[in-house]
């Protein structure tokens, strides 16, 4: 299970203690926060990755596929580069697992 990231201190402290981690075309900022239960999520999609259906369409892929994911608690923001959108799902399982065990790695081995 996830949530929303609500408050604009949770994108300062992204931003300030993030460690952010990239497999190409995606990026992933990480906060580690043991108090963050359930894990709070936000996406950065803009507009230069399609219009409004494919953003959508992408927001919604990232959501089923963090809710069936093995998710740390904490903060995570989550974006990428146009190519993005032409991922199909079962490649963009792969990029999220891949961001995710990079993030866990990243923030254990500073």
């Amino acid at each position: 299970m996830i949530d929303r990231i609500r408050d604009r201190d949770a994108f300062v402290r992204l931003r300030r203690d993030g460690v952010r981690v990239r497999s190409a075309p995606m990026w992933c900022s990480f906060v580690a926060d043991p108090t963050v239960v359930p894990p709070q999520v936000a996406f950065a999609v803009s507009r230069a990755l399609g219009n409004a259906v494919t953003r959508n369409r992408l927001r919604r892929r990232l959501r089923v596929i963090l809710s069936n994911a093995d998710v740390p608690n904490g903060l995570l923001l989550f974006g990428g580069r146009p190519p993005l959108a032409e991922l199909t799902f079962a490649e963009l399982e792969i990029r999220v697992a891949a961001l995710l065990a990079a993030a866990q790695h990243a923030r254990a081995h500073p």
